[in-house]
């Protein structure tokens, strides 16, 4: 399965009230992530697959796990449009 992380160079960010401020050095760029996304972050810097990202949504917000899957999808395609992410296997 394969293994989903934050691009690990020229990215940074904060956590703020519970949001996830980031900026994209290399484009001096802001992204503002919500409460969703921020408790995934965590993982996604860690290194993380989509199941285990998809549980954690589910089970921190009381959604449906394939609800879930989809809104973990359509996030993970947003950070990597934005290049933020990458995979590995």
């Amino acid at each position: 399965m394969a293994q989903l992380r934050l691009r690990k160079h020229d990215l940074q960010w904060r956590a703020v009230e519970g949001e996830i401020v980031a900026l994209d050095v290399r484009g001096s760029q802001y992204l503002g992530v919500n409460d969703s996304g921020a408790s995934l972050w965590d993982m996604l810097a860690a290194g993380t697959t989509r199941d285990a990202l998809a549980e954690r949504l589910a089970g921190d917000h009381g959604l449906d796990l394939e609800i879930a899957r989809a809104h973990v999808d359509a996030f993970v395609d947003q950070l990597r449009a934005q290049d933020l992410i990458e995979a590995d296997g």
